[in-house]
């Protein structure tokens, strides 16, 4: 229940140390516009032009950052960011122009992708980069992860699971359309999956 930014700045603070933030850094969403070089690479090697890119989002730097590489290279790829239900701020943000922050009162079984806000720096970014934001529920997500592991033998988080889940789902219209899906982190209670 306690803000990850907050901890991180205090023992900055205390210890004098450095707080390398984890998405809201332009060294960050640079290093993870690698991942976005990789698929870009992947696809070319096939003769694959993606229509369209479905990533996780929480604070915003992994989809800054292979939004911004994959957007470079395929000129005519949509770009969208899913996010749980109750933290779909990017959503938010994006139809606003502005940055807003999630309302108070929700739970999620996506837990590393829970934010307060998008960030400073990745908000612009994603800004100009993103079509729309999608939003799934953890109820939607729980289905995905069973569906991943037993059809493709992919174990992944519930928060890495959310643009897959919103491609499972259909979200967006995605008849006849080369979609990339960022599958990211499996870092997955054990118990939690047992359970799926």
């Amino acid at each position: 229940t306690q803000s990850r930014e907050s901890i991180g700045e205090k023992i900055s603070i205390e210890e004098n140390r450095t707080l390398i933030r984890p998405y809201d850094d332009i060294d960050i969403i640079a290093g993870q516009g690698t991942a976005g070089k990789e698929i870009y690479e992947q696809l070319i090697q096939s003769s694959i032009v993606p229509d369209i890119y479905l990533c996780c989002c929480g604070g915003g730097g992994l989809i800054a950052g292979t939004s911004t590489y994959l957007n470079h290279k395929f000129k005519n790829i949509k770009s969208f960011s899913v996010e749980p239900f109750g933290f779909d701020d990017t959503k938010k943000s994006l139809n606003s122009g502005k940055i807003l922050s999630n309302e108070k009162g929700h739970q999620s079984i996506c837990d590393a992708i829970i934010t307060p806000q998008p960030g400073d720096v990745t908000f612009p970014i994603n800004l100009k980069n993103l079509q729309a934001g999608l939003v799934v529920t953890d109820e939607e997500v729980k289905n995905a992860i069973k569906f991943l592991s037993e059809q493709l033998k992919i174990i992944v988080e519930p928060g890495g699971a959310v643009a897959a889940t919103a491609a499972l789902t259909e979200k967006i219209n995605l008849k006849n359309k080369t979609v990339v899906v960022m599958i990211s982190g499996g870092n997955i209670d054990f118990e939690m999956f047992t359970r799926l």
